[in-house]
């Protein structure tokens, strides 16, 4: 393992490359999600470009960018993190019928809000502990780079309105936490990056914060014996003969942590690597692009890759608002 993180990265790349770098590992993965990884092509194959699925044109991402997007678009509009708005944000996707692949727990809890207006208890019931919180959460970690102690009690909000299981919850938490340290210049230790994380989620969840802990110590395993270790976590048994990343918030957020772990600030690499572990790998994709984009910049993603994906230029100009925000903001 190696620093995380290429130094000489500008802020403002970092925030480009957290939105688009998001993108493009969402839009990468999706042709494959649900696919075992022997049924995913060679890295080199993956990276060439993107592919066709369901009839959307290459380099469409889904709802795990979709949903990003909204959030952001909500910040910007209130001018901070308010998640009854970023409620009404995500859920006008679903009023006009323009979500893409989305999940069940994020659907239940859109029509929810719809429904009733309340953020507060429409998330998914205990017990569902999905990833379409950790899915949507990097960029909100770069918005607390002044204001660390928020970080927490605000991603735990903005992730109650899709699940109100604790899992899930932490699973946001710690992606933010990972894209917070990243773009500080905090990630030069894989130990202290990963400790950091683990005491920003142990107050909601200890045994995941543990886990997250030990991650280090895990990525120097080979990886036939890393894999099922990671793929199986948080479960009481194995759900299937041969490891692959369900939707279970666990396993997702481990293997997108493990991947940055092993890969540095290659984007190209660590995204691949992702993709490849097979299952639902098109927010595997999501969270690692825009973790390796913010420990990178916007430079480390393949360029054919960066200008191939849909609304690129949208999203370009999106993270720059955010960032001119972001650090006009009053440090605490």
């Amino acid at each position: 393992m190696k620093n995380l993180i290429d130094p000489s990265v500008p802020l403002r790349d970092r925030f480009l490359g957290c939105v688009l770098g998001g993108a493009a590992g969402d839009a990468l993965g999706a042709p494959y999600e649900g696919l075992w990884s022997d049924s995913i092509p060679a890295e080199d194959t993956l990276l060439e470009g993107f592919a066709e699925f369901e009839g959307y044109p290459r380099g469409q991402f889904t709802d795990d960018t979709q949903l990003t997007v909204a959030t952001l678009r909500s910040i910007l509009k209130v001018g901070d993190v308010s998640p009854a708005h970023i409620a009404r944000s995500i859920a006008v996707l679903w009023r006009r019928q323009a979500v893409i692949g989305p999940g069940g727990a994020c659907t239940h809890a859109a029509l929810s809000f719809l429904r009733t207006g309340d953020w507060k208890e429409c998330g998914a019931a205990v017990g569902q502990a999905g990833n379409g919180t950790a899915m949507r959460t990097a960029a909100l970690g770069l918005f607390f780079l002044g204001m660390p102690e928020r970080l927490a009690p605000a991603v735990a909000d903005v992730s109650r309105i899709t699940h109100q299981d604790a899992r899930s919850i932490v699973g946001g938490i710690a992606v933010a936490r990972a894209a917070q340290l990243l773009a500080g210049g905090r990630a030069d230790d894989p130990h202290a990056f990963c400790q950091a994380i683990s005491e920003t989620i142990v107050p909601y969840a200890a045994a995941f914060a543990e886990m997250v802990a030990r991650l280090p110590l895990l990525v120097q395993e080979p990886p036939e014996i890393a894999l099922p270790l990671i793929a199986w976590s948080g479960m009481e048994r194995p759900e299937f003969d041969t490891p692959i990343i369900t939707p279970f918030v666990i396993p997702t957020v481990l293997a997108a942590l493990c991947c940055l772990l092993r890969h540095g600030p290659s984007w190209s690499h660590a995204v691949a690597g992702a993709i490849r572990l097979g299952g639902d790998v098109d927010t595997l994709g999501a969270i690692v692009g825009a973790l390796a984009g913010v420990a990178g910049g916007v430079n480390a993603i393949p360029p054919h890759l960066l200008g191939a994906v849909q609304q690129s230029n949208q999203l370009g100009a999106l993270a720059l608002r955010y960032h001119a925000m972001a650090v006009g903001l009053p440090s605490s």
